[in-house]
């Protein structure tokens, strides 16, 4: 109950955020329409492109809902209330994970408009949507948590978002890319999240076994989880 009052909190208060309409919504959505108007038929890169919607969806709500409450120094009210810490951040990665499935519950009606094939596996692809945002959560609440000035807690997102678009195998498979590189997306939670969302919508998969990359993706979200209630910690 307690997790589910400070959630309902969240939702209430950051829903309608600058940060979490431009950056959580009207990117991903826009990012998305631009490749779907590109490239027409977009099945292989429909995958990519819901995760990306996921990632910025929940990173986007969870920094802002961080940011807005660390400078006006509300998020020091939580601390002195009856919950743990634990609580706290579990709260908070959940909205996240419910406003990234929004955002990507979003996209994928836009994509359906362009796709050539049925989705394979829908409730495989809503575990792999949920799966991926909490992992996606859990990264970005550490990230605007561990920052000094939660001014800055953006500009880092955006340093780790931005290259993971990238070398996650999102665009362009990794399998096109020489070894050196493939070995770099295996060292991106993004890629995790792209492979179980394709073989959830296309039955294969590029890189990573489905049920490897939601092992990882789980193991991802509890390892953020510990490092947010050690920063929380360490803040205050």
């Amino acid at each position: 109950m307690k997790i589910l009052t400070i959630a309902a909190k969240e939702l209430r208060e950051y829903v309608l955020k600058p940060g979490s309409i431009s950056w959580g919504i009207v990117f991903p959505l826009v990012f998305t329409l631009a490749f779907a108007v590109r490239f027409g038929d977009i099945d292989h890169l429909a995958p990519g492109l819901l995760s990306i919607s996921i990632l910025f969806g929940t990173s986007s709500f969870v920094s802002s809902s961080i940011i807005f409450e660390r400078r006006l120094r509300t998020f020091e009210r939580l601390l002195v209330a009856p919950v743990s810490y634990l609580e706290i951040a579990t709260a908070k990665i959940l909205v996240g994970t419910l406003f990234g499935i929004f955002v990507g519950v979003t996209s994928m009606l836009v994509l359906r408009l362009f796709m050539a094939y049925a989705i394979w596996n829908w409730i495989l692809l809503l575990l792999f949507m949920t799966l991926s945002g909490l992992a996606f959560s859990a990264l970005s609440l550490y990230v605007s948590l561990r920052v000094q000035n939660p001014i800055n807690a953006m500009t880092w997102l955006n340093l780790i978002r931005l290259p993971m678009i990238f070398t996650s195998g999102a665009i362009v498979s990794l399998l096109l890319f020489p070894r050196w590189f493939l070995a770099v997306g295996l060292l991106t939670p993004m890629t995790y999240s792209v492979d179980g969302l394709r073989f959830s919508m296309l039955e294969y998969y590029d890189v990573v076994n489905p049920a490897y990359s939601g092992l990882v993706m789980i193991i991802l979200t509890m390892i953020f989880l510990y490092l947010s209630i050690r920063s929380i910690k360490n803040l205050y």
